[in-house]
């Protein structure tokens, strides 16, 4: 699918205005297509669902790619799945791994749904899922605006080497952009998975 072009649409380079084009295009996708989208991602992403592994992942809000088939194939290969908790003061998330008891509550201000498990932060996940509203094939990613993960991956831009966790962002193709708005504090992703594939991102100079 051809991604979406800043240089001949001046309007693209306003965020609010891209953020509305994309949700469009992501709300136009049927039902049916959704659902061929959620499987693709879990076949393309089974080298990454191994057994020990700790995966970050999340739970889909309104039309983004849902991650259901990916988490329950990442539990039966034996990997640990984690899901985020948003702090109640702060932007800087904890990861709560996922269990067979239902400790499932609402965000008393966000009122999302979250898990209630042992918490860890960002830093000691091996693979870590994470949503986004636009990508370039640069690997620069553009949110919601809440500025969550751009706090909780702050790390990776005081050192780059890090090694973990593997980002991957998920996204439908058709919420690939020429380029995303950058700012100084945006982190760039190792990989791009799509229902079209698993596609690893350049390396920051």
């Amino acid at each position: 699918m051809t991604a979406l072009s800043f240089v001949s649409d001046p309007v693209s380079l306003d965020k609010p205005a891209l953020r509305r084009r994309i949700r469009r295009a992501r709300q136009a996708l049927s039902p049916g297509y959704r659902l061929q989208a959620m499987r693709a991602i879990a076949r393309h992403a089974s080298r990454l669902l191994k057994r020990g592994k700790r995966v970050g992942a999340y739970l889909a809000a309104g039309s983004e790619l849902d991650l259901e088939v990916l988490m329950s194939a990442a539990l039966w290969r034996g990997a640990e799945v984690y899901l985020p908790q948003i702090p109640r003061r702060g932007r800087r998330l904890w990861f709560s791994r996922l269990g067979a008891a239902d400790r499932w509550y609402l965000h008393p201000r966000y009122r999302i749904v979250e898990y209630d498990g042992p918490a860890l932060r960002a830093e000691r996940l091996d693979v870590l899922f994470v949503p986004l509203l636009a990508i370039d094939d640069d690997g620069y990613r553009m949110g919601q605006g809440g500025g969550f993960y751009d706090t909780t991956l702050a790390f990776r831009q005081r050192a780059r080497q890090f090694g973990k966790p593997l980002l991957v962002g998920v996204a439908y193709d058709c919420q690939r952009v020429e380029r995303v708005p950058r700012e100084a504090w945006d982190v760039r992703l190792d990989y791009l998975l799509t229902e079209s594939g698993l596609r690893r991102l350049p390396l920051c100079p």
